[in-house]
């Protein structure tokens, strides 16, 4: 094989296996994504019952789950290249330091209300950029 036939070989195979990573990757992510979304929706339905007969130890774990799926979240865009994945990455991460904080703080039923109105206004605003 010659050097210019090599060259070109080696050019093909890398766009091939760029492609072939592309798409296997992508649903991947996508698949990870939804399933932390879906955790998200259920913890946000448990913040409903917890706002109805309010505990401070079920509304910091509340606060908790927001926050482990968020840096999940994050992590997974996080050295991503293009500038929707390096916001994502960075609202996730928002939204992770907004739940610890309130997650480490004493909770009265008033502050997990504000609380949680900041978390999923954070989530709101996210899916009305990206939906």
């Amino acid at each position: 094989m010659t050097k210019a036939n090599r060259s070109k070989f080696c050019s093909t195979y890398s766009l091939v296996v760029v492609l072939v990573l592309g798409c296997a990757v992508g649903p991947a992510l996508a698949a990870s994504l939804k399933s932390l979304m879906g955790d998200m929706r259920d913890n946000t339905n448990s913040a409903k019952d917890v706002l109805t007969n309010f505990d401070t130890a079920s509304a910091n774990r509340i606060m908790e789950r927001y926050a482990v799926d968020a840096r999940a979240a994050s992590d997974m865009f996080t050295g991503q290249g293009g500038a929707k994945e390096k916001d994502l990455a960075s609202r996730f991460k928002q939204l992770a330091a907004t739940a610890n904080a309130t997650s480490q703080a004493p909770m009265t039923k008033a502050g997990f209300r504000k609380a949680l109105s900041d978390v999923t206004n954070e989530c709101k605003s996210c899916h009305s950029a990206y939906n």
